[in-house]
């Protein structure tokens, strides 16, 4: 009898919490990998961001900025899966295949194209921001 009961009560409880998630997924906003990762741009890191005049990194499907993390200038795209971001570094190579090492390189769906090469504590900036 007691076990029945409890079986019951823990079922309960788990289609309550199953319902609960649909529901705030249906109805929760999320802000999206772009906007998150320029909210931890400016109010982790201080930084100031502008839109950027490159073609290539426009082409990111959730969007791309532009800000300059300790002196070296550098543009974030942001695609909407590994695949695309991969793209974008391929075109980049195409239009610009003597790009030195450091200046260019991809996370995951991020893509960062720096001014100069990056040094380690300029690439873990953006790497605290990636979402």
């Amino acid at each position: 009898m007691f076990l029945r009961a409890g079986l019951l009560s823990v079922a309960a409880l788990s289609l309550s919490a199953l319902i609960g998630w649909g529901a705030y997924s249906v109805f929760h906003d999320d802000p999206g990998a772009f906007v998150r990762v320029k909210t931890c741009l400016v109010k982790e890191k201080g930084a100031t961001l502008e839109t950027p005049r490159d073609p290539i990194a426009k082409s990111a499907e959730l969007g791309a900025v532009r800000t300059v993390v300790e002196t070296n200038g550098v543009t974030i795209s942001v695609a909407s899966d590994p695949e695309s971001a991969e793209r974008i570094v391929a075109t980049y190579r195409r239009v610009a295949s003597d790009l030195e090492e450091g200046r260019l390189e991809r996370r995951g769906r991020l893509v960062f194209l720096w001014d100069r090469p990056a040094s380690p504590t300029q690439r873990q900036a953006l790497f605290d921001c990636q979402y």
